[in-house]
């Protein structure tokens, strides 16, 4: 019984995944023959449905780009910029989305060694470093066994140096696979989804105008009440709007 409930979730899953790669296709089937608005639609609909990629992201953004619809665009190279950080097309064309902006914000500087630290971690996905720390502590817990156990001084001495580096990296591509993670699963940062919002210093239509944002603007949460949310731009200022004028990247 249980071997067959096996086999149906198996075909249940195959068939999924199926009708993904044949709906993925016909995106961009129609992205390649011009028409955007269906591309886009099909690209969207996939990933309102759950699915995720880097290349769905970024060929969504493309049409998405072409059609004009900066802000849905700069949504999705975003996307895929959090799976694959090394995406040198998805970089470029963000950045050509970004500055056809209105908002031109210079973002405040943050040390040298953040910026290295997210340089490092940024070189592989999460699940690449967890089975790169996995891989070391077992063989950190090898050479342990050597060194408790061997015969030779020599080989003691060896295994108990590489226990220790090995024990060292482990470590550090556990923070790595920690970190990546936290950053791919953030959901503090979003994208101004409406043509222009002007900010208030409470959270209600009573507060003080503090400064104006556009569409495809990126801002980070601080929090939220009700129907407004409190974000702060990438130069600092923080100021409260509607929930529905942004979207979470």
């Amino acid at each position: 019984m249980k071997q067959k409930l096996y086999i149906l979730l198996f075909s249940l899953f195959a068939g999924v995944l199926s009708v993904q790669a044949a709906s993925m296709a016909q995106a961009d089937s129609a992205y390649i023959a011009g028409n955007y608005q269906q591309a886009a639609q099909q690209y969207q609909t996939l990933i309102d449905n759950g699915m995720q990629g880097v290349d769905l992201y970024y060929n969504a953004g493309n049409a998405y780009f072409r059609m004009g619809k900066i802000a849905d665009a700069i949504i999705q190279y975003e996307r895929a910029l959090r799976l694959d950080a090394t995406h040198a097309d998805a970089k470029h064309n963000l950045a050509f989305a970004q500055a056809m902006t209105v908002d031109k914000i210079d973002p405040v500087g943050t040390i040298f060694l953040v910026n290295w630290w997210k340089a490092c971690y940024r070189l592989a996905s999460a699940d690449t470093w967890a089975y790169a720390s996995v891989g070391l502590f077992l063989l950190c817990l090898v050479c342990i066994t050597v060194f408790v156990f061997g015969k030779s001084i020599a080989w003691r001495k060896t295994g108990f140096s590489i226990a220790i580096v090995a024990l060292l990296f482990t470590i550090i591509t556990a923070l790595c696979a920690s970190s990546r993670n936290a950053e791919v699963t953030d959901t503090s940062v979003a994208i101004i989804y409406v043509p222009t919002v002007t900010t208030k210093s409470s959270p209600d239509d009573s507060g003080n105008d503090l400064f104006i944002l556009h569409e495809g603007t990126k801002v980070v949460i601080k929090s939220s009440l009700g129907e407004w949310t409190e974000v702060m731009t990438e130069d600092g200022n923080t100021g409260w709007l509607p929930t529905q004028s942004i979207v979470v990247i």
